[in-house]
């Protein structure tokens, strides 16, 4: 990527998505991560070797080694306490943090790469740099206005957020 903005890699792309899971280049990893469980943004920003911050809508949390946060729905979050009615959990084993939440979702993090498991509702409905998870491999190179693409390069590009979370010029792919 030769920017330094959030790209979509995976979101259940209906009208009103209830995931969106976002990359971007960092200075002290190869990548950040954002994303948006409901209206809920937690995001994942690598500090220096092995340690990280972890922010929930701009709260800040310290999760260490085997601990874990519920993301409560009727109450405040309280770390290494389990609650029955969440909307997410967030588990750390060593420098691996696991985001959890229904229906079947699980994203893994490390600093290194983004590992997103999706459950069989998201079949032909997701979008991304992941494609949209119908099992045909031969339209995966597609921009949001489903135009295909060269490479990989022109697909982070075309999924790069322009919003108040970029403050570079992305030049988006021209639709062929």
């Amino acid at each position: 990527m030769d920017h330094s903005c959030w790209t979509l890699i995976s979101s259940d792309c209906y009208e009103h998505p209830s995931f969106a899971v976002f990359i971007k280049k960092t200075e002290k990893a190869p990548v950040g991560m954002m994303a948006f469980i409901g209206d809920q943004r937690v995001e994942f920003t690598p500090m220096e070797q092995n340690k990280f911050q972890v922010k929930i809508n701009d709260q800040d949390f310290d999760l260490q080694d085997n601990g874990f946060l519920f993301w409560p729905l009727d109450r405040a979050p309280v770390e290494n306490k389990v609650f029955r009615n969440f909307l997410f959990k967030i588990i750390r084993r060593q420098n691996s943090y696991v985001l959890d939440f229904f229906p079947q979702m699980m994203i893994t993090y490390d600093g290194n790469s983004v590992q997103v498991l999706a459950g069989p509702h998201v079949k032909g409905q997701n979008c991304g740099m992941c494609g949209d998870f119908n099992r045909n491999t031969h339209h995966e190179f597609l921009d949001p206005q489903m135009c295909h693409l060269k490479n990989g390069d022109e697909m982070a590009r075309a999924w790069s957020l322009e919003t108040k979370y970029c403050s570079d010029k992305v030049t988006k792919p021209v639709c062929t």
